[in-house]
């Protein structure tokens, strides 16, 4: 089972943005204003932000997430997102020992018995021939390359508030892949619960885009997908058409039911 948990993050982020943001148009000591900014005028400086597309302050709020048990052609696709820290189980240095060796499978292999039967055969003839090379004493870091992408793996990941926003944008949408989309939506539940003035407003990039171009107050992914809101823009930069975009992000959310409520992981 993927785990996606956040370990660390800013105290006081959502004002630490707030007070940032009023920074660049005050005149008056950053001490003052931190000392005077009620929790009524964070949420207005934080939407103030959007309105001014102005997402510099974001990046002075810190969140530190541990990801466990996502493949390494999952792990590929994260590490793509450059202003960010990671910190990877090495399989130069760690033996993929047996007790520990598992895999991601599809849903859709799994799905299939025929699929499902070849996927785990190539698996297990990938394993067998990485431990006879340890055997013929080949290096770990030599051997893995006959290792498959959907091995599991673990990973630390340091990202400011601002590129999970723009991580969420891509990674979120119903155009990615189905493992890092499950990731993606995992992160922003975490970070819901602890930062969500911040955090509500974030999304696919249909949702970033309407909520730094429409007039008056930005819009949640919920108020969309419950169709308690409507879209401004025409469409969205994956040329969905406004009135499909809250069935597009409800299909890009189902990935949540299919992979809490089915088997896709085995360990071999």
């Amino acid at each position: 089972m993927i785990k996606v948990k956040l370990i660390r993050y800013t105290p006081e982020g959502e004002k630490l943005v707030a007070v940032a943001a009023k920074q660049s148009l005050s005149r008056k000591p950053f001490e003052y204003q931190w000392g005077k900014m009620s929790d009524e005028e964070v949420e207005v400086w934080i939407k103030e932000t959007l309105k001014r597309n102005h997402l510099s302050p974001w990046e002075h709020s810190v969140y530190t997430f541990v990801i466990e048990g996502i493949s390494r052609a999952c792990s590929h696709q994260l590490v793509r997102h450059r202003i960010a820290s990671y910190t990877q189980l090495s399989q130069r240095f760690a033996k993929m020992i047996k007790e520990y060796f598992s895999v991601v499978k599809p849903p859709r292999i799994s799905e299939n018995s025929e699929a499902s039967e070849i996927f785990d055969e190539a698996v297990s003839k990938a394993y067998e021939a990485y431990v006879k090379l340890l055997d013929l004493r080949i290096p770990p870091e030599d051997a893995r390359y006959v290792l498959p992408q959907a091995v599991t793996t673990k990973i630390v990941v340091t990202m400011n508030a601002r590129e999970l926003r723009h991580f969420f944008g891509l990674r979120t949408c119903l155009k990615a892949q189905w493992e890092i989309r499950y990731v993606a939506w995992k992160m922003r539940e975490e970070l819901l619960k602890v930062h969500p003035l911040l955090f509500k407003w974030t999304g696919p990039r249909c949702i970033n885009i309407e909520n730094t171009t429409r007039k008056g107050e930005p819009i949640t992914v919920e108020d969309v997908v419950s169709n308690k809101a409507m879209l401004t823009i025409e469409r969205c930069p994956e040329n969905v058409v406004a009135h499909n975009i809250p069935q597009c992000i409800r299909r890009a959310l189902s990935i949540i039911n299919i992979l809490e409520n089915r088997p896709y992981s085995i360990i071999y």
